[in-house]
């Protein structure tokens, strides 16, 4: 299939690289500004809200026996006091029949206070009530907070935020903004001219060579003596025509790995595709009460809460070594000592599953915060013998561990709900342990599969 220019019109480059500098500064600027200032608005707003509760509970908290007193005086200056922050519209205090004792409009005092009409309130835990409503076209905010003697209310503090200072700020940023963009997109389009006819000449030169690869002319080398980014284009053009033949040769055997490790192990020739006979220690981890998380929530939820789970135990394997193999519902299947090749492997699992262990903690503090269900997990764990090679089809290979010590391993981990404990070892794993671990031995244990029971140990830390 052969692809031919249609149209006669022919737009200069330097027209093209004005036309888009122009529109990438408006974008970005534009963008930046929406989100910056959307952003300060959100805080600006937050700190308005954080000071009208804090004022509101100040101005309860200390007129409760300003108010029993009739303390006229003293209740004019707390909520003077108060009123002078910039932000604030007005402030008062009524007692128990509404009535307003204080306000820092003195001319309101005596009358029965009337909250703002269609005030939509905020969920909040505390007795301080927060809401929003509309007065002249602008948002305020308002705060309601009780005044308490002895368990008794006695009246109210009422306090009235405005944002109009802070909209009056925004505004005049965006005018800013709007100035300053406008410079920048008049400078970049002069930029883009002069540096499109700059840039054409050696431009001209890669197309035609580009051309030439493009139909299989490998052999193709270009010349730009220029010692810039160009001058850099072309020696990287050079080597990329040099390296097209091996890159196919890259990109099929890269296809067939999903892990860096294995990659790097490929490329440097240390696999063999027949396998070869490692001792490795492998780790399953299982999620508990898997099945009814699955049925009590949402498709999306489960894929989501998979995926943290998944992303805090890989993070916590990559940092002791481990290689993550698969990942099968939610179960993981880890392999410490292959293919990269190091000795205290047992150990390094070991301390991987206590990491586990912590992280899930962590994870769980999370989820209990927004309210989900916590995770658990058994984890088993086993060393000894293993095949460690590529499987699959001729188009798609995968690395496996074949032999007794992945399914002892997987049956080690099944174990854990038996005994009802997240982490257990093998004894051939908990005897090339060198550090100061804490584990206990457990009675011997049968298994699927094996006919002699087998000896696991309680991993407490």
């Amino acid at each position: 299939m052969s692809f031919k220019r249609t149209l006669n019109f022919r737009v200069p480059i330097f027209v093209k690289l004005a036309a888009l500098s122009a529109f990438l500064i408006f974008l970005v600027i534009s963008t930046s500004t929406y989100l910056i200032l959307g952003k300060q608005k959100e805080q600006f707003t937050q700190e308005l809200m954080n000071l009208g509760e804090n004022m509101v509970r100040i101005a309860a908290n200390n007129s409760a026996d300003k108010l029993l007193g009739e303390e006229e005086l003293d209740l004019f200056r707390l909520v003077n006091d108060i009123s002078e922050n910039e932000h604030i519209v007005y402030a008062l205090i009524t007692d128990r029949k509404g009535v307003i004792r204080s306000h820092s409009n003195i001319d309101n005092v005596g009358k029965v206070y009337a909250p703002p009409n269609e005030v939509v309130f905020q969920e909040n835990e505390s007795d301080t009530r927060i809401g929003r409503f509309l007065e002249g076209g602008e948002e305020r905010f308002y705060f309601e907070s009780p005044i308490s003697y002895q368990g008794l209310t006695i009246g109210r503090a009422y306090l009235v935020i405005s944002q109009k200072m802070i909209l009056e700020s925004i505004r005049h940023a965006k005018g800013y903004v709007l100035v300053i963009t406008f410079i920048i997109i008049v400078v970049g389009i002069l930029l883009s001219v002069v540096f499109g006819i700059y840039f054409s000449r050696p431009i001209r030169k890669l197309q035609e060579s580009t051309r030439a690869v493009g139909k299989g002319d490998f052999d193709q080398r270009i010349h730009i003596e220029r010692n810039d980014e160009l001058g850099d284009l072309a020696s990287a053009f050079n080597e990329m025509a040099q390296g097209l033949s091996e890159r196919e040769k890259i990109r099929e055997t890269f296809g067939k790995y999903v892990t860096p490790e294995i990659r790097d192990e490929i490329l440097s020739g240390r696999i063999p595709f027949d396998g070869e006979r490692r001792i490795a220690t492998l780790l399953f981890s299982d999620l508990r009460d898997f099945t009814p998380y699955v049925e009590g929530n949402t498709p999306e939820e489960v894929i989501k809460g998979l995926r943290s789970y998944f992303t805090a135990m890989q993070k916590a394997i990559s940092r002791n070594k481990g290689l993550v193999l698969q990942y099968v519902g939610d179960e993981i299947e880890t392999v410490f000592g292959v293919p990269l090749i190091y000795e205290d492997h047992a150990q390094k699992a070991i301390m991987a599953a206590l990491e586990m262990r912590a992280v899930l903690e962590e994870l769980n503090t999370v989820r209990t915060a927004e309210g989900l269900t916590p995770f658990r997990h058994g984890i088993g764990i086993h060393t000894g013998i293993v095949l460690a090679g590529n499987t699959g089809s001729e188009d798609r290979l995968s690395y496996t561990l074949i032999g007794e010590t992945v399914n002892l391993a997987s049956r080690i981990q099944g174990l854990t709900k038996q005994i009802k404990c997240d982490i257990l070892a093998s004894e051939e794993t908990v005897v090339r342990l060198t550090g100061d671990f804490r584990v206990e031995k457990e009675p011997p244990q049968m298994v699927k599969g094996y006919s002699k029971p087998i000896t696991v140990y309680r991993v407490v830390g």
